[in-house]
């Protein structure tokens, strides 16, 4: 980005110090120094300090949205004057601007720290969450914590929630404490801190009254996946996100939730991170790991949602990622969200997806008994409720490319429903 503040100023001081060669070259009147130039270099100054302020700091939305609609307005505009003017030389504006604006959104795309807080580059209304999930491979029992931040309009909050999951006990074990949004802090080495409860890579705390506990992993041995569209995010066209910082992890540590402690080591475990200018209508998501003896471990996480677009827009989009033996099988994107199935048709939600040269299709149903119900704040400030269960169902059938494979669980899957706000 900085190479480009550079080219973006010589092309300025070019505007400036051959305006008669570039007169004549476009078919402009040959006047030397006028309007047109002045708006020309005024427009890649502000291009170049754009560019200089992404490279200072690349979570920055707002200078990555102006440049891009700087580029694919003059790439419309270029194309409409070589129509209306029959005039081809237009069209290597419109290439030249249009190539920028692919690159630009490509680099968008690319910008990925893993426990960057989104909400900390934002100002106005923001909502971001993290998600920390694990299971004991031995008793089923889970563990879902979550770290939230909320700016909408009349619902400014911090939040830390905790939940076991354990059949033994019959009932979900929750807890929730809430402060001022102004509490919650986070920067480039801590991913969200509310008072004495934290989240940074490797390590997951919290401390209450109801509730603590303290859990670290080492390095992943999944990555990240990510469920956003690399040409909505890029380009900027999305205003929500979410990603699995962490696909597959192995987690040790204590939880209590009131006077339930249960301990894990070497749990299969997971890192959620979503964020949105505002809240999301709907969705169904679900993830699990299934073990498999002599093999690495199998993921598989869908998503489901209507995503919101800028301007108020709104798609609905199914998005999934699978890793199997080894290997890492994503299906994102708008071709794949296109070609995707998923259908809840009463208790349980159906689908099939093509991830690469992989197709999985299954089903999974949430666990009515131990599910955990929240409320959650929609657009414009609709209410709905969100329902999480780590002990629900799921069943896999993964072809393709020489591999076959069906997998299941009873009780091991994380499923989520939310009921769509209105």
């Amino acid at each position: 980005m900085r190479a480009y503040g550079l080219v973006f100023l010589a092309t300025g001081l070019v505007f400036l110090v051959a305006a008669v060669p570039l007169n004549s070259l476009l078919g402009l009147p040959n006047g030397g120094h006028g309007l047109w130039l002045g708006l020309a270099g005024s427009l890649m100054a502000v291009l170049a300090y754009l560019s200089f302020l992404i490279a200072s700091d690349p979570f920055l939305d707002a200078p990555w949205d102006l440049i891009l609609l700087s580029k694919a307005v003059s790439s419309l505009l270029f194309v409409v004057f070589a129509v209306l003017d029959r005039d081809p030389r237009f069209l290597l504006g419109a290439v030249v601007d249009s190539a920028i604006f692919i690159h630009l959104a490509m680099l968008r795309a690319g910008v990925h720290v893993p426990y960057r807080s989104r909400a900390a580059a934002r100002v106005g209304s923001f909502h971001e969450g993290w998600f920390v999930m694990a299971q004991d491979r031995d008793s089923g029992r889970g563990f879902w914590a979550r770290y939230g931040l909320s700016r909408l309009p009349g619902r400014e909050r911090a939040e830390c929630r905790a939940v076991i999951f354990d059949k033994s006990v019959g009932a979900p074990l929750v807890a929730r404490w809430e402060r001022p949004a102004g509490e919650a802090v986070s920067g480039d080495a801590v991913a969200y801190r509310l008072g004495e409860s934290f989240l940074v890579d490797g390590r997951s705390v919290g401390r209450d009254a109801d509730a603590s506990w303290d859990l670290t992993w080492n390095a992943s041995s999944a990555g990240a996946l990510r469920l956003v569209s690399p040409v909505l995010s890029g380009t900027g066209l999305l205003c929500a996100g979410y990603e699995a910082v962490e696909g597959l992890i192995r987690l040790s540590g204590a939880v209590r939730v009131g006077d339930r402690s249960v301990r894990f080591q070497d749990a299969a475990a997971g890192v959620g991170h979503l964020w949105g200018v505002r809240g999301a209508r709907g969705w169904r998501w679900a993830r699990a790991v299934f073990e498999r003896p002599g093999s690495s471990s199998t993921v598989f996480e869908i998503l489901t949602a209507t995503a919101p677009l800028a301007a108020g827009l709104e798609i609905p989009m199914t998005a999934a990622y699978l890793v199997h033996d080894g290997l890492r099988y994503p299906a994102v994107g708008l071709i794949a969200a296109l070609t995707a199935r998923s259908v809840l048709d009463g208790k349980t939600w159906g689908f099939r997806v093509s991830c690469g040269e992989l197709s999985v299709e299954g089903e999974c149903r949430l666990d009515e008994a131990m599910a955990v119900g929240f409320p959650y704040d929609g657009p414009s400030g609709a209410k709905g409720t969100c329902r999480t269960s780590m002990t629900g169902a799921m069943k896999l059938r993964i072809r393709g490319e020489g591999t076959s494979a069906d997998l299941s669980t009873e009780d091991r899957a994380i499923v989520e429903f939310a009921e769509p706000a209105r």
